[in-house]
């Protein structure tokens, strides 16, 4: 059973003002729900590690096949057997002043077992006085042979200017090849106050693509139609995304005063997501209602195939990742949830081949990641820390940790 004490509940709400959020808007998110996990179809939660630090993100090794995770405050760490084991503390380079900035993302390099480097996206330290702002930084750095990340091999390869402390994103992808994705919020603010989201030439609101080799970052597009490391744009903070099997690109973003929503786009041709002239599909204006919104009309802009709104406790999405895995879908899926009320949703192919969402059940608030070990193992990452693993059960009557 995950264990949540009073004070740590009452701490956690209060962080969770700025987290995922609008720094300056008025509008009052949900609590976060802490309940038990309580899953259907016979799928239960076992909590493998208690509650230390944010672990969000993991990967494996693909030299070791170890599991790699890591924590918003600049942790590495390695799930051997059944312990996790220390690989790098990068808490002296991470900025931590606000909740939504950190260590963002990782990603092995393609020649790993020759390089030995990581790929990092993180906020960078800057002072925690005023408005606390920091820049989105993309460095690579070396990996010793006992699995310890050696910081004085860091190298800056690129940043992004952040004119606000949240909707930093920072997630990050290997597709093979040396290629990679890259995904960045809009810079922050209420109501996109820079109108980055629909600025198709500054990296604020886009996943980007680039090339990584001898320690250089390249764009792989031709600049003919804008700036050449821009794949997507019109994105609010894009915190999580994954590629499923026929190159299709899942993108969870962040939804601000309505709706939370999925895109589902080409993994190589450009799209434009619509924010801030739209959220979900729906024009969106500041101070705007949620109920009875004027469906977008802009042809320019790509829809996404789902979305939901801010009741039952939901408030912030939580992306995921495309799954094969069967004990939560016989013909694989996106797999999410929702930050504040825990709810655990998988998006599979329906009737039509319209996209169909699946209520999964719930594992409790404070969801920030989730994770596949290298068994297949299907792993759930919370705010407070907790790791826990969903199996499938023998009996519909143990589903309740």
């Amino acid at each position: 059973m995950r264990v949540t004490t009073t004070i740590l509940i009452l701490l956690i709400i209060s962080l969770f003002s700025g987290c995922f959020s609008d720094d300056g808007d008025d509008f009052d998110w949900a609590d976060p729900q802490t309940t038990e996990c309580n899953l259907g179809n016979n799928l239960t939660c076992t909590n493998l590690f208690p509650g230390a630090g944010t672990p969000h993100h993991s990967e494996v090794n693909p030299q070791t096949n170890e599991l790699w995770i890591i924590y918003l405050s600049g942790m590495v760490k390695i799930w051997q057997d059944d312990e996790l084991i220390q690989a790098g503390d990068l808490s002296e380079i991470v900025n931590r002043c606000h909740t939504e900035q950190g260590l963002l993302g990782f990603a092995f390099d393609a020649n790993y077992n020759s390089s030995k480097q990581l790929l990092l996206s993180y906020v960078e330290k800057g002072s925690c006085e005023g408005a606390n702002t920091a820049d989105l930084v993309l460095a690579s750095v070396v990996v010793t042979d006992d699995d310890m990340i050696n910081l004085d091999s860091l190298i800056v390869l690129k940043t992004v200017e952040q004119p606000y402390r949240n909707h930093n994103g920072g997630h990050l992808h290997g597709l093979g090849n040396g290629e990679y994705l890259w995904g960045i919020g809009d810079g922050g603010g209420a109501n996109d106050p820079e109108k980055n989201g629909q600025n198709s030439e500054n990296l604020l609101g886009t996943i980007v693509y680039f090339q990584y080799s001898n320690d250089e970052v390249n764009p792989i597009m031709d600049s003919e139609n804008g700036n050449p490391y821009i794949l997507h744009y019109g994105l609010r903070n894009p915190w999580k995304f994954d590629v499923g099997p026929n190159e299709e690109l899942w993108i969870a973003d962040v939804g601000q005063n309505c709706w939370e929503e999925i895109n589902l786009v080409n993994l190589v041709n450009k799209s434009n997501l619509g924010w801030s002239e739209k959220e979900g599909f729906s024009d969106f204006s500041e101070g705007g209602s949620c109920e009875g919104g004027v469906l977008s009309e802009n042809n320019e802009f790509t829809d996404p195939v789902f979305v939901y709104g801010h009741n039952d406790g939901n408030c912030s999405i939580t992306g995921g990742f495309w799954t094969e895995n069967t004990i939560i879908s016989d013909q694989g899926g996106y797999l999410f949830g929702d930050f504040c009320s825990g709810s655990l949703w998988i998006l599979s192919n329906g009737v039509n081949h319209t996209w169909e969402e699946t209520y999964l059940g719930n594992v409790g608030g404070l969801i920030v990641g989730f994770g596949e070990g290298a068994n297949g193992e299907l792993l759930v990452f919370f705010w407070t820390g907790e790791i826990i693993q969903i199996t499938q059960s023998a009996s519909a009557d143990s589903n309740i940790v």
